[in-house]
C-alpha cells in the first residue's frame, strides 16, 4: 500500500512538473554586434546582409566588431516563476575549414513580470568570421535563425 502512494506521489509531480514546463515559449531571436569603436550594440542583424570582415571594419555603419549580443525573448504566464521550466540553446559555427565549434546552454529561473514575458542572453567573443546558426527549445515551442558572418583568408607571401 505504501509503495502505490509513493508512485501516486511520484506521478502527480511528474504531472505538476510537465504543466508547468509547458507555459514556457520562445517568442524571438535577436543579434547585436558590438560594435568598437562607437561603444554600443548594433541594430538586430538577424536576417540581415552577411557580414564580412567585420573584425576589420565589415560591421554596420563601417565599424569594427568581434563580440555578438544574442537576446532571446520568452513568454510565460505574468506574475509567475515555473520551477521546471528549461529553455535549451544550441549554438553553431563552422569555420572556413568544416570545424564546427558548438555551445550549449540551459536556462533556468524564469520569473515573469506584469507583461508575461523575459530576456535572456549570451555574449558570444570573438564569434563574427563563421556563419552562426541559433536553435531554442523551449516548452513545446522552438525557433531557429542565423546570422551570416565570414572573413576573407589571410595568406601568407613568399
Amino acid at each position: 500500500m505504501g509503495v502505490l502512494r509513493v508512485a501516486a506521489t511520484i506521478a502527480g509531480l511528474s504531472i505538476a512538473a510537465s504543466a508547468q514546463a509547458a507555459e514556457l515559449k520562445i517568442v524571438d531571436v535577436k543579434a547585436y554586434v558590438f560594435l568598437e569603436r562607437a561603444g554600443k550594440l548594433s541594430d538586430d542583424i538577424i536576417g540581415g546582409p552577411t557580414l564580412v570582415d567585420a573584425p576589420k571594419g565589415g560591421a554596420p555603419g563601417g565599424d569594427s566588431a568581434t563580440g555578438v549580443m544574442l537576446d532571446f525573448v520568452f513568454s510565460g504566464d505574468p506574475n509567475f516563476a515555473p520551477k521546471y521550466a528549461t529553455a535549451i540553446v544550441d549554438l553553431t559555427q563552422t569555420n572556413q575549414t568544416g570545424q564546427q565549434l558548438v555551445t550549449h546552454k540551459a536556462f533556468t529561473g524564469f520569473r515573469f513580470g506584469d507583461d508575461g514575458v523575459e530576456h535572456k542572453a549570451i555574449f558570444l567573443e570573438n564569434a563574427t568570421c563563421a556563419p552562426l546558426v541559433i536553435k531554442v527549445h523551449a516548452g513545446k515551442t522552438e525557433k531557429q535563425a542565423q546570422v551570416d558572418f565570414s572573413c576573407t583568408a589571410v595568406r601568407a607571401s613568399n
